[in-house]
């Protein structure tokens, strides 16, 4: 029978001076593992962010391959590194972040709308937003009656074909202040800003939201956003001069 676990040496040029030690292994080699494409950088943080990085790793990179976008209506400002290599392509975003208790309230938000139940509730449990305690609680007040004012002017209606928006519109401006006036924190942090809240509304399916809109907040963020923002810039042509930056 023929030995198929024979294994024939051709040694040459052996001349006897130290011995030959063979090892022979069985089994299946090792999968040589798939070169893994490097993984590409990507950072959020603050709006100082990309400047923090590029102060440490300027030197790292190609500035021609790179480039700031601004988007000043984002408040958010982009580090793209190696834009033509998908590779290696990275981004290092910094943005300024809405305070939680701002994002609540739903300010100047289009897409937040209270009825006036809920809202007065909500204003009850923050009434720590309001320096002045007893106009929380009267705007609480006025909020929790708010549905049986404006049906009751609804019932008092001489002509039938009276507009119910209309009514509501007189309602919210009779039966509501104006504005209020609350000190909270606009971006995440601990600095307090005081500003006015004005009332507004709609209808949906005979429903009345109200909605709350503040120009003071948003002049205010706006002017904070773009000093920031300018700040920022300005550091990052100091610190990177051929970095080109787009305004969005």
């Amino acid at each position: 029978m023929e030995d198929n676990n024979k294994i024939n040496l051709t040694i040459e040029n052996y001349t006897g001076e130290k011995p030959i030690e063979v090892v022979y292994r069985e089994g299946v080699a090792g999968k040589v593992l798939d070169q893994k494409a490097p993984e590409k950088i990507e950072i959020a943080g603050v709006l100082s962010t990309p400047l923090d990085w590029l102060e440490k790793r300027v030197d790292t990179i190609n500035q021609a391959e790179a480039f700031i976008l601004v988007e000043r209506d984002k408040y958010a400002i982009t580090l793209t590194i190696n834009e033509s290599d998908p590779y290696k392509k990275g981004t290092i975003t910094g943005s300024a972040e809405l305070s939680e208790l701002f994002t609540k309230f739903g300010i100047n938000n289009p897409n937040v709308g209270w009825t006036p139940a809920k809202l007065g509730q909500f204003i009850r449990l923050n009434r720590a937003a309001f320096e002045d305690k007893e106009i929380c609680m009267k705007l609480v007040s006025a909020l929790k009656n708010f549905k049986a004012n404006a049906q009751s002017q609804i019932e008092k209606q001489h002509d039938p074909s009276g507009s119910r928006a209309e009514v509501y519109r007189q309602t919210v401006e009779s039966n509501l202040p104006k504005s209020f006036t609350v000190k909270i924190p606009i971006f995440k942090g601990p600095e307090k800003t005081t500003f006015d809240v004005e009332f507004d509304h709609y209808l949906t399916d005979g429903e009345v939201f109200l909605q709350l809109v503040s120009p003071g907040a948003k002049e205010l963020t706006d002017q904070y956003c773009d000093k920031t923002i300018d700040a920022v810039l300005d550091k990052i042509r100091g610190v990177a001069p051929d970095i080109a930056i787009i305004e969005a």
